[in-house]
């Protein structure tokens, strides 16, 4: 078994234990322990396969559905939004931002609101890309050491949600709703969101940690396309605060646990 792939045990046990602690309704904690297991038993299934051929291919994609079994997982910690909680990441957003809060100036900027939704949908792709590129600087051992970064960057991040409960600032934020008559990729986003999402906020940004973290890992494994990782990410971040998806802090929180586990991936030898 790959370290990777023993990490998304790891995060699994962890989630069982965080479900027994938390004063969760029966409901929710059976669906956190039912899909821990059957998430388990996928991951022992997936170490079973042979490193080369198509077995390979899609032993080292996997770890991409596993960040987004992770995040499903989560969702079921939610149980109402802290409104104390939202109304200080709004207060932080206004008073950090200032005239350059989102509301006072996006309506107004259709392709650069086109080109950000398009930077938050491109981390989808990111994952896998990363993936490869990884391979491509090293091989089998390189993609294990690229998930051992970014799985645990965002399934820590999905893990908070059982502590830290809000909602999205575009679900709070009125004027957002005119968004998707500005772009056809809101549009995307929006529907996608609403297909593969529990629609809560994710504190640290799932999407920030996932990005930075991605862009860390193929950087520090010699990928030649690192530069063009690391500026995607950047432009992720920023699309995340901009288009209202995320609040600041939720950004920048994502970003430093990226770092941190950059930090000690590279102290355990993902270098």
């Amino acid at each position: 078994m790959r370290l990777s792939e023993f990490l998304v045990l790891a995060w699994c046990a962890v989630a069982l234990v965080v479900s027994l602690r938390l004063r969760l309704p029966a409901p929710q904690r059976m669906r956190v322990i039912t899909a821990c297991l059957g998430l388990g038993a996928v991951v022992r299934l997936g170490a079973a396969l042979p490193p080369e051929g198509l077995a390979g291919v899609v032993r080292n994609l996997l770890p991409g559905l596993y960040v987004l079994a992770a995040y499903r997982i989560a969702g079921h910690f939610f149980l109402a939004p802290d409104e104390r909680l939202e109304a200080w990441l709004t207060r932080v957003d206004h008073a950090v931002l200032g005239p350059a809060h989102p509301e006072h100036w996006l309506r107004g900027q259709p392709w650069l609101l086109g080109l950000l939704e398009l930077a938050y949908l491109s981390v989808y792709p990111m994952l896998p890309l990363g993936m490869w590129a990884a391979w491509s600087a090293g091989g089998h051992a390189a993609v294990d050491r690229y998930w051992q970064l970014v799985f645990p960057a965002e399934a820590t991040s999905y893990l908070a949600l059982a502590w830290l409960q809000a909602r999205p600032p575009r679900a709070l934020e009125p004027w957002t709703r005119d968004l998707q008559a500005r772009s056809a990729i809101r549009v995307a986003n929006e529907f996608v969101l609403s297909q593969g999402s529990h629609l809560m906020n994710t504190i640290p940004s799932g999407h920030a940690a996932g990005a930075v973290a991605v862009a860390l890992a193929v950087a520090s494994l010699g990928a030649p396309a690192a530069p063009v990782f690391a500026v995607l990410a950047t432009v992720i971040c920023v699309a995340t605060v901009v288009g209202r998806y995320h609040f600041l802090v939720d950004t920048v929180l994502g970003a430093v646990v990226a770092a941190a586990w950059w930090g000690l991936w590279r102290a355990w030898g993902g270098h």
